[in-house]
């Protein structure tokens, strides 16, 4: 019992997904629990308390926005002291660092801060007003905690610049799965083409389309197929019909694991602004399936450049278009 107090930890998250025992996060919480117990708070308009096993209970704070940064303090500093409970991790700088930063002075306890994004080496996070104060504070919540965590060594080398001290930050990449029990097959007389994500701004998909909208006019018989969800979604949609690319450019709604889609694939194209890291790239890699990428995440860090590991500039659309019509 001494030995599991020691081990206990308090998570904060943003996922609404844990609190559902099928999700893949939910899972990923599971495996986790095997390590330290976790008690799991999440800022949520709904308010729950959810055991997911003997070792990973999730609380969600209900309330609105603001409600909801007085009650993560409340519960946070209640579970601390009613579980004996010696380490917190964040799971971002922002928001959930600033309440991190206040449990670990109000508690005297430790703070990890996990950063899942190239915050402060990529431009795309520091183009507004907005993103300015959210990076500034997220430097000052990062300085004081006693460990940082990330995913790649693209960001450690961003935290590195900022400051932080190399033996505060620890690298721990995302587990990957080249496997898949149903691999979906395309009709083979068609050369396909995949991304998979979500589909948000940063992901870069409109450049995407405007990139195959020219290749196929180059190859009418390739396919893009977009694997995913996400708020751009039906402009996406919307873009392909204007291009009367019905034919070429398929959406399949979003797959617990996309990856028989990848190892189909002629290539996994992944476009976007900025990446952590990129494990897509790399399960792709991994599947033996050829990448066409922007210098973002794993680009020239954990992927190298090769045969099958095309790396390109930043919206260079002629040097995407000929990557891909090379395949």
């Amino acid at each position: 019992e001494n030995i599991r107090k020691s081990m206990r930890q308090l998570m904060i998250s943003l996922d609404k997904k844990i609190p559902d025992p099928a999700s893949a996060v939910a899972r990923r919480m599971i495996e986790y629990g095997k390590e330290n117990e976790l008690f799991i708070l999440i800022p949520s308009s709904d308010k729950k308390e959810i055991k997911l096993n003997d070792t990973v209970n999730v609380f969600s704070t209900g309330g609105n926005r603001i409600q909801q940064y007085f009650r993560l303090k409340k519960m946070g500093i209640e579970l601390i002291r009613k579980y004996d409970i010696k380490s917190i991790t964040t799971q971002d700088p922002f928001f959930l660092g600033q309440v991190g930063y206040w449990l670990k002075k109000k508690a005297r306890v430790s703070l990890e801060v996990q950063v899942h994004g190239d915050f402060f080496g990529s431009g795309y996070y520091q183009a507004t007003i907005f993103w300015k104060i959210k990076i500034f504070l997220a430097k000052f919540v990062l300085r004081r905690a006693d460990s940082v965590r990330t995913v790649g060594e693209r960001v450690k080398q961003s935290l590195l610049k900022i400051g932080l001290e190399a033996r505060k930050i620890l690298v721990k990449p995302i587990m990957l799965n080249a496997e898949s029990t149903s691999a979906p097959v395309f009709t083979q007389e068609r050369r396909n083409f995949v991304w998979a994500g979500r589909m948000e701004p940063e992901k870069n998909l409109l450049f995407l389309i405007d990139v195959f909208s020219q290749v196929v006019r180059h190859k009418p018989d390739v396919q893009l197929v977009l694997v995913g969800e996400g708020s751009e979604k039906a402009s996406l949609q919307k873009k392909v019909k204007q291009l009367k690319l019905e034919n070429n450019i398929k959406f399949v709604s979003w797959l617990p694991n996309p990856i028989g889609y990848i190892k189909n694939a002629q290539a996994l194209l992944l476009p976007s602004l900025t990446e952590s890291y990129g494990a897509v790239a790399m399960e792709a890699n991994a599947a033996g399936t050829p990448v066409i990428m922007n210098d973002v995440g794993v680009a020239n860090y954990e992927l190298k450049p090769s045969d099958k590991v095309t790396v390109l500039p930043f919206n260079d659309r002629e040097r995407w278009i000929q990557a891909i019509l090379k395949i």
